[in-house]
């Protein structure tokens, strides 16, 4: 195994892990996004990626392949990514998704981000994503699944409950912190 680095980020929609993974991102890291797993599954089935169809899309492939489903169809891209770069996994919801990626990759390091629900719920729906609407339900839906199990279990936790700028600089400090950068 190489000696490149593998971050996994966990986080309710609207946390700010796309912005972490954006800063580890410009600085070289492969960016792999497991709702882009779903967002896959629901074009492969000629569905608009709505929230509904995501969230249908992501129980049935748990339901059929068990909970660690999305991570099994992701696992042979993080291997081959990370042999050659440092990797971050974006939005590990499950406990046994990670469970399944440290048995893979038993050196990662996990991050939790999180905001209070008020401040997610306008970023949600201000970012107006397709699979954004319902935010309710996606909240009981990500919950619902150990999220807040993952994010206990996380090496740091960074809170975005401020500006962008004030994020940005937690996020640099943080992963200096763990020697990520």
């Amino acid at each position: 195994m190489a000696d490149n680095r593998i971050v996994v980020l966990s986080g309710p929609p609207g946390s700010g892990k796309a912005k972490v993974g954006e800063i580890l991102g410009s600085r070289g890291w492969e960016v792999i996004s497991l709702g882009d797993v779903v967002r896959d599954e629901v074009k492969s089935r000629g569905l608009e990626p709505t929230s509904t169809n995501m969230s249908l899309a992501a129980k049935e492939l748990r339901e059929e392949f068990g909970p660690s489903a999305i991570m099994e169809r992701v696992l042979p891209k993080i291997d081959a990514v990370s042999e050659n770069n440092h990797t971050v996994i974006d939005g590990i919801r499950q406990i046994e998704e990670l469970e399944r990626l440290q048995s893979s990759q038993p050196r990662i390091v996990v991050i939790a981000i999180d905001a209070s629900e008020e401040i997610r719920r306008k970023r949600v729906t201000n970012r107006a994503r397709s699979d954004d609407s319902h935010f309710e339900d996606r909240e009981e839906r990500e919950w619902g699944w150990g999220l807040e199990i993952v994010m206990q279990l996380a090496d740091i936790t960074i809170e975005n409950n401020g500006t962008e700028g004030d994020f940005v600089i937690k996020i640099n400090k943080a992963l200096q912190s763990i020697g990520v950068i």
